[in-house]
């Protein structure tokens, strides 16, 4: 008997709801509340479709200067020991104590000379790539505080 008054409750409910017209104000309230939603959700989505295009290009930013970086290093440690090896054999062939310490001080006086400057072109490449991804940073910071239209 409860289980027949429900559901007679629920189809009576239900009637009357078919039959209730809302005010024609509550109506344009509603749908330019949809409107005013959808627009919104229209405008965050492009937002956040660009701020990840940004993202996406700050990290390949970061990522090509890193890989140019750690080129350079292997660059430079390859040159570093291949010369080393070319003074070894020198040093190898030397016919005397004198000529042979002539050889290694030269080659250390070179190295140094060498690393010093390989040093200063790393921080300089260093410097010139960390200022790039910061400039990219701004510029994707900037796209990101402009409104969407």
């Amino acid at each position: 008997m409860t289980r027949q008054l429900g559901n007679q409750a629920f189809s009576q409910a239900e009637q009357f709801l078919k039959e209730v017209r809302l005010p024609e104000n509550v109506q344009a309230i509603a749908q330019q509340g949809v409107a005013k939603t959808h627009e919104f959700y229209t405008k965050s989505a492009a937002t956040a479709q660009e701020s990840a295009k940004v993202l996406t290009e700050v990290a390949e930013t970061a990522w090509g200067s890193t890989k140019m970086l750690n080129e350079k290093l292997v660059q430079n440690f390859t040159a570093n020991i291949e010369a080393s090896f070319v003074v070894a054999h020198a040093i190898a062939k030397a016919q005397s104590l004198p000529e042979a310490l002539k050889l290694q001080t030269e080659f250390f006086q070179k190295l140094a000379a060498q690393t010093t400057e390989q040093t200063k072109e790393f921080f300089d490449l260093s410097t010139r790539a960390t200022q790039h991804v910061f400039e990219q940073v701004q510029a994707g910071a900037t796209k990101a505080m402009k409104p969407v239209a």
